[in-house]
């Protein structure tokens, strides 16, 4: 910055001095805290807002390469404050999420965005950016927020993507999976509930129009409960077993495989029917008697998150629409330099008040303050006897 001269001819500085007042911009105060705002303010239009990097440019009054060098410094400047390996400065009181992902493209090929939302706080708790959408990825993404969070995940929403289910069905704990399929018929919701007990996997799953938990009443559901043995088989011994090359052979029928629709809509055609009367107003949902209980835990636990509302998974689609809004990848991309971007505008997101604990050091012409000053910040300074 450059030393700057009052340059009023009335200036009441001249009254006890032969020159006029003068201040170099980096050491004045006041200065500095109209550079800080208008630079707080390209930041906001820039991460938060989305704006592109041509329009802030013209707003601003700087080159398309300053903008990018500031989004640089930004980030920089984030993983230096806080660390950008933790989204959330403090462990969260969510103790459910919800799962999406979205896709971008590098180089001409599509990696995928995946994050998990807390719906309590509805902050960002995990992300994962990757070629892939493998059951690994998504359970990277669960691990991360549940490092994020106080206490256990114990419901996720998702769409119906496979590895989605494989990922929550292997937690190998007690857990409830919301499912609202984005293809036809869009208005059914399937809550999965697991539940471990000695080397065996009960699973419990319930069908139900999306509007189940919006009004009080009574409202019909199908389930199917289905156990699973998980004890681990023992391998026979290698070869041919003793005497079975003379032995009369038999010929082998295959048991006739029970014909029907299979898939998450099953349990709509196939399962059975159940009633429970529901008050989302005072949060209290009783099943009719005769039914497992692990059916009860599931729809309990789902009533707490969808009283008096639709089942969907709008939280974490909301996420990534903001994200494609925000995002704009400009310069040379790796997955690497994706996700730290990705990270950091989340972040700030998160916890929008980090604008103001954020240092940069970076030269900045003086055009860029006498471009963008307004009317009434122009006044404040004439009152106090600086003409620029």
């Amino acid at each position: 910055m450059e030393t700057f001269q009052c340059k009023d001819p009335n200036c009441t500085h001249l009254s006890d001095y032969i020159t006029p007042k003068q201040f170099v911009l980096t050491t004045s105060h006041q200065f500095q805290e109209l550079i800080f705002d208008k630079l707080k303010s390209l930041y906001e239009d820039l991460m938060i807002e989305g704006a592109k990097q041509k329009t802030i440019a013209k707003k601003y009054s700087i080159s398309d390469a300053q903008v990018s060098a500031l989004r640089s410094e930004f980030e920089t400047a984030i993983d230096k404050l806080n660390g950008l390996n933790s989204l959330v400065l403090t462990p969260q009181p969510d103790i459910a999420i919800a799962i999406d992902e979205t896709f971008l493209k590098i180089e001409g090929s599509s990696i995928y965005v995946i994050i998990a939302t807390g719906y309590t706080t509805h902050k960002v708790l995990g992300i994962k950016v990757s070629k892939t959408r493998s059951e690994e990825d998504i359970r990277d993404v669960i691990d991360e927020s549940e490092r994020n969070t106080e206490h256990p995940i114990s419901i996720v929403t998702s769409d119906a993507l496979n590895a989605t289910q494989s990922a929550v069905k292997n937690l190998g704990r007690e857990i409830v999976h919301t499912i609202h399929p984005h293809k036809k018929p869009f208005k059914k919701g399937i809550f999965r509930h697991y539940r471990y007990r000695s080397n065996k996997r009960t699973t419990t799953t319930i069908g139900v129009k999306s509007d189940f938990f919006k009004k009080r009443g009574k409202r019909q559901f199908r389930y199917i409960i289905m156990e699973t043995d998980l004890t681990p088989t023992i391998k026979g011994k290698r070869g041919r077993p003793k005497g079975s090359k003379t032995k009369k052979k038999k010929k082998f029928q295959k048991p006739k495989k029970k014909r029907g629709r299979k898939g998450l809509y099953t349990v709509f055609s196939k399962g059975k029917i159940g009633y429970a009367t529901i008050d989302p107003y005072r949060d209290k949902l009783k099943v009719s008697k005769g039914l497992s209980s692990t059916v009860a835990a599931a729809l309990n636990a789902t009533l707490m998150l969808y009283a008096l509302m639709s089942i969907q998974n709008n939280l974490s689609e909301n996420i990534n629409s903001f994200l494609r809004a925000v995002l704009r990848l400009t310069g040379p991309k790796t997955i690497d330099s994706v996700e730290k971007r990705i990270r950091a505008t989340l972040k700030l997101r998160n916890y929008p008040e980090l604008l103001d604990k954020i240092l940069i050091f970076r030269k900045i012409r003086g055009e860029f303050l006498i471009n963008n000053l307004k009317l009434i910040e122009y006044a404040d300074l004439l009152k106090k006897g600086i003409l620029l």
